[in-house]
């Protein structure tokens, strides 16, 4: 709670600074006659009004939006931990990892079987693109019993799954996997893994 807090209150500090600085901008371009006249009447005052309103507005709608984003992720969360279906399962854990990915603390709240169908997803699901989001969510979750299913997936017959294995073990600081990027880096044919693979040794190095 302190964390949503605590974001909550930089995004609306944000908006304040953004208002500001565009108000000073504003100011700085108009000529003279227009800040003399503005001056001399309320329409400086009707300005500043209109200026937070709209920064009203847009804080509002930025905080409903995030808890409806979270009573939606709570409740995806819940779906998770309780399903026995492996197919519910599965559209509940990459509806997880795919709104939650620049939040992965919030993933704890799907339990620790999220690692587990997210890593069944990667190495069996028949769809492509489904193998290509969990290869994301593992380097999401930061597990590093992801690294050796990652270095495999980087042989994926599917381009997107290997250029998202490269990137998620880049993600884990995986070590162990340099030689295997360094090889994908110098991969004339696989330009999109070639990149992953390449950002994923410069994580690595830093």
């Amino acid at each position: 709670m302190r964390g949503e807090r605590g974001n909550i209150g930089i995004f609306i500090l944000t908006h304040l600074l953004v208002a500001i600085l565009v108000g000073f901008l504003l100011w700085s371009i108009f000529p003279p006659e227009w800040k003399e006249f503005l001056r001399d009447g309320p329409w400086g005052l009707a300005a500043a009004a209109l200026a937070c309103g709209l920064v009203f507005v847009s804080i509002v709608r930025g905080v409903l939006e995030r808890r409806a984003h979270k009573k939606a992720h709570d409740r995806v969360a819940k779906v998770f931990r309780e399903a026995t279906d492996p197919a519910l399962q599965k559209r509940a854990a990459l509806w997880l990892v795919d709104h939650d990915r620049s939040h992965p603390e919030r993933l704890a709240d799907a339990g620790s079987g999220l690692f587990d169908v997210l890593l069944r997803i990667m190495k069996a699901d028949p769809e492509k693109l489904d193998r290509t989001r969990a290869a994301n969510g593992l380097g999401v979750l930061g597990d590093a019993r992801a690294i050796a299913p990652l270095l495999v997936a980087t042989k994926d017959e599917y381009a997107f799954v290997r250029a998202e294995a490269a990137l998620a073990l880049g993600k884990l600081k995986a070590t162990q996997a340099e030689k295997r990027l360094r090889e994908m880096v110098e991969d004339d044919w696989d330009a999109n893994a070639r990149g992953r693979a390449k950002e994923a040794l410069e994580r690595i190095a830093g």
